[in-house]
């Protein structure tokens, strides 16, 4: 990829690395952001907005399912017509989309406008790492701008519940899309100063792929939400898994016949690659399934305010935004197997300590448990982009790299639609034995994933790829 020329009176107007990367960073954390920090604000919605139990979960999962579908074609896009047109595009729909959420007059429209939101994230994300890899000439300079990226990334994650907390309690729900709004105007207006780039050989679009795609992923949510409440067997759970069977089973058939597929099939082939978006939808299942369910938790049976139910997450938020960024750094130094098999182990442990807890009301052993889990997350995510891209050609690492962060986004959906499914059977919340049944699932994905890193190829030594 090649840095397209600019014309003469502008070159002087083009941000430098640090200005660079501080306009693509701050509108990938309020994008991020937009993933965790609507689960604090569930019970608002259900007392304010009137939102039912699976209205709660699309309400989350129309975001990250969006979200997950959108990515490849975002960047795609990018490399064809400019990644800095892109991501100004992506900017102001996903502006748009925050002032329609802080506006939505009911669940139904939260969750139309959700969507819009996450159309724009699906722009501006890709675009704005592209935006960054192929502007920085200087490669220490360019390591410490995508080391930024990453961090930006995992912060967003985990301080999501408690800036949650704060503004809900503090101006109320709507706050934490209009929050959103200062951040936009300020990336829009310095993006002006963002270098134009795009592909040198941009890939041809895979329409046929992308929708077959979207269909199957929509399919299977579908039927895991609304089959949790009017059961699998109702006419339409059950049209929707089928459409997802189907749709898979078109995808499968087209991408083998398509000289530039969307998903290049060949990659399944490579045990790093299929361990690492494996682990990535695990992973970030769990972690998704966790917010949901604990947010309901605290707020709903135990009656806690919105900010003290971000902060009693805190020792979860406080493990991934002290461990990712030093899992990021062991990396090349003990290899990406063994950090993903001591997330693994954390993990397991953090749902084992949850399920004891569930029996009791101290708050210790919660969070004693909420702080391993967020000790195994953040030892999960940095190593996973790195376990899918090597040993790959460099033709192929790209789309690699993308595919694993498009399963962290289906991990995030699938999470909300599994955990979150038990989580809502009552009205008044989750009970005992509602949360010993998520963390149980939790304790089943956390297995899985031990047992898939302890099987993925040795990778000593690995060069840090810090793309989120």
């Amino acid at each position: 990829m090649t840095l397209s020329p600019l014309p003469a009176a502008t070159r002087h107007r083009v941000l430098g690395p640090g200005g660079l990367t501080l306009v693509c960073s701050s509108a990938l954390f309020v994008s991020s952001l937009d993933v965790t920090v609507v689960n604090v604000a569930l019970p608002a919605f259900r007392t304010q907005l009137g939102a039912g139990p699976a209205q709660l979960q699309w309400i989350v999962d129309a975001y990250t399912l969006t979200l997950a579908v959108l990515l490849l074609l975002g960047g795609a896009l990018g490399d064809r017509l400019g990644r800095r047109a892109l991501f100004r595009a992506g900017l102001t729909l996903f502006g748009s989309g925050s002032l329609g959420c802080a506006l939505a007059p009911g669940p139904d429209a939260l969750i139309g406008v959700r969507v819009l939101q996450a159309c724009g994230a699906a722009l501006l994300q890709p675009n704005a790492l592209s935006t960054i890899t192929s502007s920085i000439g200087d490669p220490r300079q360019r390591a410490r701008a995508i080391g930024v990226w990453a961090g930006v990334f995992g912060l967003a994650a985990a301080v999501g519940p408690l800036v949650g907390g704060l503004l809900i309690d503090a101006a109320g729900w709507r706050w934490i899309f209009l929050i959103n709004l200062p951040v936009v105007a300020a990336a829009l207006l310095f993006s002006l100063r963002l270098p134009e780039t795009r592909g040198t050989a941009p890939r041809p679009l895979d329409f046929p792929g992308i929708s077959l795609a979207a269909l199957a992923v929509f399919g299977l949510t579908y039927l895991l939400i609304e089959g949790s409440h009017t059961g699998y067997t109702a006419p339409v759970p059950l049209s929707a898994g089928v459409l997802a069977c189907l749709s898979a089973g078109a995808f499968i058939l087209a991408e083998r016949r398509r000289a530039h597929p969307l998903f290049p099939l060949s990659l399944l082939q490579h045990r790093g690659f299929t361990a690492a978006t494996s682990i990535a939808v695990l992973a970030f299942a769990i972690l998704a399934g966790f917010l949901f369910t604990s947010s309901l938790y605290w707020q709903q049976v135990r009656h806690d305010s919105a900010l003290s139910t971000g902060l009693a997450l805190l020792p979860a938020t406080f493990g991934i935004a002290v461990v990712s960024p030093v899992t990021g750094r062991l990396i090349h130094r003990l290899g990406a197997r063994a950090l993903l098999i001591a997330a693994g182990a954390a993990l397991t442990t953090a749902a084992a300590l949850l399920i004891a807890a569930a029996s009791g009301h101290a708050y210790l052993p919660y969070a004693a448990g909420y702080l391993v889990l967020g000790t195994g997350f953040g030892l999960a995510n940095p190593p996973i982009t790195n376990t899918a891209i090597n040993g790959l050609p460099a033709r192929q690492a790209g789309v690699a790299s993308a595919l694993a962060t498009t399963s962290r986004q289906i991990g995030n959906t699938l999470g909300v639609a599994v955990l979150a499914s038990v989580a809502t059977r009552h009205a008044h919340g989750p009970d005992p034995a509602d949360l010993r049944a998520c963390w149980t699932i939790a304790l089943t994905a956390a297995l899985a994933i031990t047992a898939i890193a302890i099987s993925t190829p040795r990778t000593p030594r690995l060069r840090p790829v810090g793309a989120p």
